[in-house]
């Protein structure tokens, strides 16, 4: 049987509501009715504090949260409990588990229980309970580096005993992790207090944080030309007839760089055009036809690679790269 505290019963109440298992208005019968049938442990008396009969709203402040009284005994669940989705901030210590979120694939999950491996409880048990299917986290990870490496969906949870499990599944992935020192410099997350005083697993974001973060990640993912112009600047290298003597007549075969919080490559495209008129339409990694055509030319989309990534020091060179299909780049990056 699940057993509450505070906080539980008043999210099981939201939980039930938004699963259709309990009727708006809600009441004390409806609620004493629906713990009965899920086993939830809840005294009388403690139904009572959330809804009482009481000609005023006299309910405690910690319900205040989730409920408006419509009604002498009657409530419904507040606006922003409707389904909304919330957003979180997960330490996730690499050094002392077995896994990371930067070595797992898209698509995959992890489970995180609110109990440590000594059998403690964590820290930060509100965000435990009140955490649902369907809310965002960024995964800070702890270990090597000390950084936001990828991006979570909540896709479970479930309880057993006193022990609540969550099921985080990896939803993006980024070749460029968004480090402490960055985000602790951010004026835009001065009054994040995840970012600044992150001790315990999981902690709620406000949205704009949230899209802060995102929107960091991206920008550090991202070269200083969009796709589409890079494409645009690829076509016309493959026009080119002195393709190959501007290459040779390179100043560097090194890439400029973007500043933007980290650096960016500038990728040459002449180095693009040639690597992809070598491949002729054949992935270089699992030797198939690329997999569709551009919509724009019907011309095969191919990706190019770089054996030695930029990020690493590799060359942006004809022989540190290679052209190849969509799946085998995103298996070249991320195993």
């Amino acid at each position: 049987m699940a057993k509450h505290g505070d906080s539980g019963l008043g999210y099981e109440i939201v939980k039930g509501v938004m699963e259709g298992e309990i009727a708006e208005p809600i009441t004390f019968d409806k609620v004493k009715r629906y713990c009965k049938i899920k086993g939830i442990q809840a005294s009388e008396n403690h139904m009572r504090v959330i809804l009482s009969n009481a000609s005023k709203n006299t309910h405690s402040p910690t319900y205040k949260k989730y409920f408006e009284r419509v009604g002498k005994g009657e409530y419904v669940v507040l606006p922003e409990y409707r389904n909304q989705i919330r957003y979180y901030w997960l330490n996730v210590d690499a050094t002392r588990y077995d896994w990371a979120f930067s070595a797992i694939k898209i698509g995959k999950s992890q489970i995180y229980s609110n109990f440590n491996s000594d059998g403690n409880k964590r820290k930060n048990p509100r965000c435990f309970n009140e955490i649902q299917v369907g809310d965002l986290v960024v995964a800070y990870e702890t270990g090597e580096v000390r950084a936001i490496t990828t991006l979570c969906k909540v896709v479970d949870k479930y309880e057993e005993d006193d022990e609540i499990f969550l099921e985080f599944q990896k939803i993006s992935d980024y070749e460029n992790v968004l480090e402490l020192d960055i985000l602790r410099d951010s004026k835009q997350l001065e009054d994040c207090q995840a970012v600044h005083f992150h001790r315990g697993t999981l902690f709620e974001l406000e949205k704009v944080h949230y899209e802060i973060i995102v929107q960091m990640l991206e920008e550090i993912n991202a070269t200083i030309d969009s796709e589409e112009e890079l494409y645009y600047a690829v076509k016309q290298a493959m026009r080119d007839d002195k393709r190959k003597a501007r290459l040779e007549s390179r100043n560097s075969s090194y890439p400029d760089t973007y500043e933007v919080t980290t650096k960016a490559f500038k990728r040459d495209p002449y180095v693009i055009a040639e690597v992809l008129i070598r491949a002729k339409g054949i992935c270089e990694r699992c030797e198939k036809e690329a997999p569709f055509k551009r919509a724009s030319d019907g011309s095969p989309y191919l990706e190019v690679h770089h054996k030695k990534f930029l990020a690493d020091g590799g060359e942006d060179t004809v022989d540190n790269a290679i052209a190849v299909c969509p799946n085998c780049h995103r298996e070249l990056h991320f195993g």
